[in-house]
């Protein structure tokens, strides 16, 4: 507010005196002041009255309710004066001029304050008054503050000026202005802390032309190594300005004004949540957004970054044209550089700068020590630890200022540029032509996957197998048809098939019914039925019967077939449905070339095309076929499996029941990944039931209804559905 003889109202006038009366505390009542003034007694009652509302609106915000009073600390703090008064343990009991006698005028200069003569006014804020006061019991010259008073006196100003005595009496550094005693004596709160002689940061910068870079430096990285101190005692400062830091007449500076202290310790403060406390243009942005309950160490490194950027450039890094757009922009706007304010800020420098003002608290220094540390660098012309933000993340910073960027990705555009402008302008033109765009770009796009693939890859499976067989000839097919290149690869089985579909390495691949259990997979037809074969050798077991016992299995190693064959999964889903554990009978991944060694085990369980080649070798080296017990149950547990019978016809010589063998089958599919091209698929299921077959036991083309509930590609669910009839 500005000073009597600045105002050229007379209501101004009277207004600001009425203040500078109740901060000497030489106004008597409110009535009596009025009296002097009739003919604008209304206007400044209003005025006084304004002044009240706000400050009720100020605690209202704030959310905190009044703490209890907080006690003098025995420890840190003479508290002789406390003690001397008889006036109550409530502070805001003992507001100035709240238990005066009607006509008391109040103190005027000079005035005697216990053990204290206050002498003159060196400084005024906006909670309190700073006399220069002489101790008489010590004969020395101190600085007294004492709570403002009359109407601008309330409960939070006495928390407030009561919790800044007792952070600042807590602290003993040279750079921070120490608290001797606190209290309150004749209905006057106040304390008593050394007297700087010399000027404050903010009248420097404002009357020194520029700071040199070095002063400022200097005077920050003090600040910091004073703050520092503060933190490692569980203090927040959370009003760090220049205002606050006095500088001595040897140039050194001492931080005062811990009014907005928070101690992290105990979790008090004078605020609460929702309460934006501090000054705007240095307060950080968690505080500007109304968190102040929730700023930390970093929160005041924010503010040394903002005191730096006002020494070198001789204002604030964020100012807006009021308060409110201020606390804006410092919340959602980054900082400029220092440069478009200053020429020659030295690199270091400015990287130190924007370190400290990064909207995320995570991204500044993590201490006030490693921030004089960085100073230190840079003054000795050391290399500094803080890095320069990357170009990429200095584009996105300029792209997201503009005001639809901004929008969408919920960062508030205080104010955009010209350039911001013109960029947001271009790129509504190209949102308003992309669907066209985008439409097209689809279409092509569709197109050329849908289309038939100039190579196409086939998986095969276990050399000799009846995969490797399948692939080779609808290859064959495929090259004499479309005139493309067509490759098999062999594989380890289904399992193995099923990865390289997911690697996008095959485009086609046969499997078992069980490996297709991935959303990114789907089936192009089924193939034939995979039926399981028990087998068994030595005299262990009886040549004359077909059947076996699940106890009979029990304690016996058991082959199961190559770790990525389908085989392997079939086996392992009916030893578990027959409760074998692995722990009782071992299961053993081993090639069906090696089930004739030495080391092989007695038992196999393969799953393989009815009338395979290998079942044929192995049964005319001795081994013995027998059913697979609880058929039906099995197929209840397992889905993918079925009851089927091996036909006494597929094994010559091999003692199987005209009835055939009960066992458990299973469907080997033609398999692609979902997104398969539709000319690939269309083209190899017309081939694949072309005349000749492929191969004997090829399932029809009007029995693939009989897995509809199966996730067909949807080219082959069409070709399947008009084909339905088709019985040839």
């Amino acid at each position: 507010m500005s000073s009597p003889q600045d105002a050229d109202d007379p209501i101004d006038e009277a207004f600001a005196a009425y203040l500078r009366s109740v901060d000497e505390g030489s106004v008597g009542t409110r009535d009596e002041f009025l009296a002097k003034f009739p003919s604008m007694a209304q206007e400044l009652k209003s005025l006084m009255e304004a002044a009240d509302a706000i400050d009720r609106f100020a605690i209202s915000q704030s959310g905190a309710s009044a703490p209890e009073p907080i006690p003098p600390s025995a420890e840190t703090v003479d508290s002789r004066i406390s003690d001397a008064d008889q006036s109550g343990g409530d502070p805001a009991e003992t507001l100035p001029e709240a238990d005066r006698e009607k006509g008391d005028p109040g103190p005027t200069l000079p005035y005697d304050l216990g053990e204290y003569e206050l002498q003159k006014i060196v400084g005024r804020g906006g909670m309190g008054v700073v006399y220069q006061a002489q101790q008489k019991n010590l004969n020395r010259t101190v600085a007294v503050k004492m709570i403002r008073g009359g109407m601008l006196a309330c409960e939070n100003d006495v928390r407030r000026f009561y919790t800044e005595a007792q952070a600042a009496a807590g602290l003993h550094h040279p750079g921070i202005v120490p608290v001797y005693q606190f209290g309150h004596q004749a209905g006057h709160h106040f304390f008593s802390m050394a007297l700087i002689e010399g000027t404050d940061l903010q009248k420097k910068i404002n009357e020194e032309e520029e700071l040199s870079i070095e002063s400022a430096a200097r005077y920050v990285r003090d600040v910091a190594r004073a703050i520092e101190h503060a933190h490692q005692n569980d203090v927040l400062h959370r009003d760090l300005k220049p205002a606050n830091i006095l500088v001595d007449q040897k140039d050194r500076i001492h931080i005062t004004d811990f009014g907005l202290a928070k101690n992290l310790g105990t979790d008090s403060s004078v605020t609460g949540s929702g309460a934006a406390v501090g000054t705007p243009n240095y307060m950080a942005p968690e505080q500007a957004g109304g968190h102040s309950d929730r700023a930390t160490k970093q929160s005041d490194i924010y503010s040394l970054g903002a005191i730096l950027f006002a020494c070198i450039t001789g204002r604030p890094p964020l100012v807006g044209d009021s308060i409110v757009d201020t606390l804006m922009q410092v919340v959602h706007e980054p900082a400029p550089p220092m440069r478009t304010h200053r020429a020659g800020v030295p690199h270091d420098l400015e990287t130190i700068v924007a370190k400290c003002l990064e909207k995320s608290p995570k991204k500044r220094y993590h201490s006030a020590g490693a921030l004089a540390e960085d100073l230190d660098a840079f003054l000795e012309g050391r290399p500094i630890l803080a890095r320069p933000r990357g170009r990429l993340l200095q584009l996105w910073h300029w792209f997201s200022g503009v005001p639809l960027v901004g929008a969408l990705i919920g960062r508030k555009v205080v104010r955009s540029s010209p350039g911001h402008r013109r960029f947001q302008a271009a790129m509504l033109l190209m949102i308003a032509i992309s669907p066209f765009f985008f439409v097209g770009l689809a279409m092509l796009y569709s197109h050329h996957i849908q289309s038939m693939p100039d190579h196409v890859t086939l998986a095969g499976g276990l050399d000799q197998g009846m995969y490797n067989q399948i692939s080779t000839r609808i290859a064959s097919r495929l090259r004499e048809s479309q005139g493309i290149a067509v490759e098999v690869v062999g594989t380890g089985g289904s399992m193995d098939n099923r990865q390289r579909l997911l690697n996008r390495a095959v485009h086609l691949a046969p499997m078992q019914a069980s490996a297709i259990n991935d959303d990114r997979l789907c089936v192009v037809a089924p193939l034939f039925y995979e039926l399981a074969h028990l087998l068994v050798r030595g005299a262990d077991f009886d040549r004359n019967s077909i059947h076996i016992a699940p106890e009979q299995l029990l304690g016996r190693e058991i082959a199961i077939g190559p770790p990525e064959s389908g085989s392997q999964g079939t086996a392992k889903m009916i030893l578990e449905s027959l409760e074998i554990s692995p722990d009782v009978s071992p299961r053993i991944a081993i090639g069906w070339s090696e089930l004739n060694s030495e080391r092989a085990p007695n038992i196999a369980l393969i799953c393989v095309g009815s009338g395979s080649k290998l079942i044929v070798d192995l049964l005319a080296d001795g081994w013995q076929l027998k059913s697979i017990p609880q058929s039906i149950m099995i197929s209840i547990h397992h889905p993918t499996l079925r009851p089927m019978t091996i036909d006494s016809s597929v094994y010559p010589g091999s003692p199987i029941p005209t009835t055939g063998l009960p066992t458990i089958g299973t469907t080997a599919f033609l398999a692609s990944r979902r997104d398969a091209p539709a000319e690939l698929v269309q083209a190899t299921l017309e081939l694949l039931y072309q005349k000749p077959l492929l191969f004997a036991d090829l399932i029809p083309r009007f029995r693939a209804a009989e897995w509809q509930g199966w996730d067909f590609h949807p080219t082959a669910r069409q070709y399947f559905a008009t084909s339905a009839n088709d019985r040839k």
